[in-house]
């Protein structure tokens, strides 16, 4: 169950969030959703690839934490490891909401919602949500932009996948790890992009790809893949510590 509410400094002053991994099992995922418009940060840190839904069709884009289901090599006792986090997860509680509207055509102005039910909320433990006079917190101003990158994220994707798709960019991506002599990984329905198919497109394809911002986050979508090689080496560690 959940308990949805627009945030406010009056009703919340008081409320903190429990941002310990212990506290949060959402976190121990192997694998999140991603968007066209956090690439850059994220490709630093993350293998990044195309999915495809065998059911849908659909594509999405996905940051890969785990090479076991329910695993996240980027987490440890203290928090994540990295620099940064994929946005859908460093959301926490917090959700956009929007207002009903008087009338037609009247563009509703998006609202900070929390879920009051949830178990990392609460008035004893964890990161501020507003400062004492009634200010934003540092972590709040945090949220807020990983708000942003969910809400405007799924129009940046479209986008993605609709020029790579028109312009037969996508390569299928067999990743198979083997980590011992028993233990091999898998993971299937993933692509990224083919180098060669870009590098031979017409001026006018690139120059639209430059358009919508694209161009950029293909080039780093690639350069994402040699991020196994450090997922391999957290999962190798880890095992050696078992």
């Amino acid at each position: 169950m959940s308990n949805i509410t627009v945030l406010n400094n009056i009703d919340h002053g008081a409320l903190k969030v429990d941002v310990n991994p212990a506290s949060n099992p959402s976190l121990n995922v192997n694998r999140t959703q991603v968007y066209a418009s956090e690439i850059a940060d994220l490709q630093k840190e993350f293998p990044v690839l195309i999915y495809r839904d065998e059911a849908t069709e659909a594509l999405q884009l996905h940051a890969i934490l785990g090479l076991e289901k329910d695993e996240n090599l980027f987490l440890d006792d203290n928090g994540w490891t990295t620099r940064f986090v994929p946005s859908l997860l460093a959301r926490g509680p917090f959700s956009i909401g929007y207002p009903k509207v008087s009338e037609e055509g009247e563009k509703p102005t998006p609202m900070i919602c929390i879920d009051l039910d949830d178990a990392r909320v609460n008035e004893a433990s964890g990161e501020d949500i507003f400062l004492p006079m009634g200010g934003e917190s540092g972590y709040l101003q945090y949220v807020k932009k990983a708000l942003q990158t969910v809400e405007t994220g799924a129009k940046y994707n479209q986008t993605l996948f609709t020029l790579v798709t028109e312009m037969d960019l996508l390569e299928p991506v067999s990743v198979e790890i083997k980590l011992s002599n028993v233990e091999q990984v898998k993971l299937n329905n993933y692509y990224t992009i083919n180098q060669q198919k870009l590098a031979a497109l017409a001026p006018e394809q690139l120059a639209r790809l430059n358009q919508y911002g694209m161009l950029g986050p293909l080039f780093l979508l690639m350069a994402s893949m040699g991020n196994f090689q450090q997922l391999i080496a957290l999962k190798n560690a880890r095992n050696a510590m078992i």
